[in-house]
């Protein structure tokens, strides 16, 4: 029986690298594709048109493929498999709350309406608490990194609103959750808030010492963490649909 491939759905990606340490350790034992999202900085564009991307790139899949985000694109898998959980094996994610407004994104835009800084100092004092870093020198080009997200990808707060209302819920897909005990963005809270809202079956996992980005410091225990998990998940049969094309989205 063919083992069902990893998706790894990235609606950021300038911040992609940061997961590739992860990605690397889980292609020793499976396959790997990544679905980007890009779009013109000036051209609309709503969480309703990813969706119809993505489910146009996987909806012919077989078997029904793992997917995998982090942050934002974590929420916007999440909302995507609660109206189409036909279309998943099961759904991982990482650094992501019940509340759906609550990303990194959300905060500097939170911080920069509310504090009389510059936008240089905010990202520089989010980077150091977003990665678990003390060269400066570093901090620095992560920061470069931010601006560069907030500029050109997939964002959904900004000064004024917040796109996204409401709260996540666990979808009929086996869901495991991976927070960092440590990230002052998804908050240890929100293991409460999750473990109301999974069904039999789902998990929470909470990485010791972790902050937003935990899987870049530690990716070989986060990998060990959702192989395990996707081992327990059994192959059904995937039913017909209109085949699709391409994994990637502009």
């Amino acid at each position: 029986m063919v083992n069902p491939e990893i998706i790894w759905l990235d609606v950021q990606p300038s911040l992609y690298g940061f997961n590739c340490r992860l990605v690397r350790r889980l292609t020793a034992c499976r396959k790997v594709k990544r679905w980007s999202f890009q779009h013109d900085p000036d051209e609309a564009c709503t969480i309703e048109t990813i969706h119809n991307l993505l489910r146009a790139s996987i909806v012919s899949s077989k078997p029904r493929p793992h997917v995998i985000a982090h942050g934002i694109s974590g929420t916007i898998a999440c909302l995507f498999a609660q109206e189409y959980p036909e279309l998943f094996s099961s759904l991982t994610l990482l650094s992501v709350d019940t509340n759906n407004a609550n990303h990194w994104t959300s905060h500097y835009h939170v911080m920069r309406g509310q504090l009389p800084c510059s936008r240089d100092n905010i990202l520089t004092h989010l980077a150091s608490k977003l990665f678990d870093i003390d060269d400066q020198r570093i901090i620095a080009t992560i920061s470069k990194l931010l601006a560069k997200c907030l500029d050109s990808d997939f964002v959904i707060s900004s000064l004024f609103s917040n796109g996204l209302r409401g709260h996540l819920q666990a979808p009929k897909v086996p869901t495991l959750i991976i927070n960092g005990d440590q990230d002052f963005v998804v908050d240890k809270a929100s293991k409460i808030r999750w473990n109301s809202k999974l069904k039999l079956g789902d998990h929470y996992e909470s990485v010791d010492a972790g902050r937003h980005f935990f899987h870049f410091h530690k990716p070989e225990s986060t990998a060990k963490k959702i192989n395990t998990f996707l081992d327990m998940i059994p192959t059904s049969p995937f039913p017909d649909f209109t085949p699709s094309n391409s994994l990637t989205a502009r």
